[in-house]
């Protein structure tokens, strides 16, 4: 069985959402964007830990190019875990996750968790 990591990437700040079933994701925690070192140390623990086989990167397609370039970098660090890595649109998921909670400690990971869900749901 497949068992998949949502990201929801930010300059400040990373959400991460995980679906071990392939058919729920749930958010799972949000972290510190500390560099890309720090972050694929800490991704390659959650990768283990969860055994996830694909990671599923929200990008955002008709925002901030700038943006959309950052966040396939930070793609291209997370090769070393030897997962999938796929994109997924992530437009307004941020704003969508807001309406769920004004809590900031969770939006990050809810927005990941839609991520996910909008991937899973795309029959991948």
């Amino acid at each position: 069985m497949r068992s998949y990591l949502g990201v929801d990437y930010g300059r400040s700040r990373i959400g991460l959402a995980i679906s071990q079933s392939g058919l729920l994701a749930r958010p799972l925690m949000v972290v510190k964007n500390k560099g890309a070192r720090k972050n694929l140390a800490m991704l390659g623990q959650v990768v283990k830990q969860y055994e996830i086989n694909c990671i599923v990167i929200g990008l955002p397609v008709h925002k901030d190019s700038a943006m959309s370039v950052e966040v396939k970098a930070f793609a291209k660090t997370l090769e070393p875990l030897g997962a999938e890595i796929v994109f997924q649109n992530e437009m307004l998921t941020s704003i969508a996750a807001e309406e769920v909670t004004n809590d900031k400690k969770l939006i990050d990971s809810i927005a990941a968790s839609m991520i996910l869900s909008d991937y899973l749901e795309g029959g991948n």
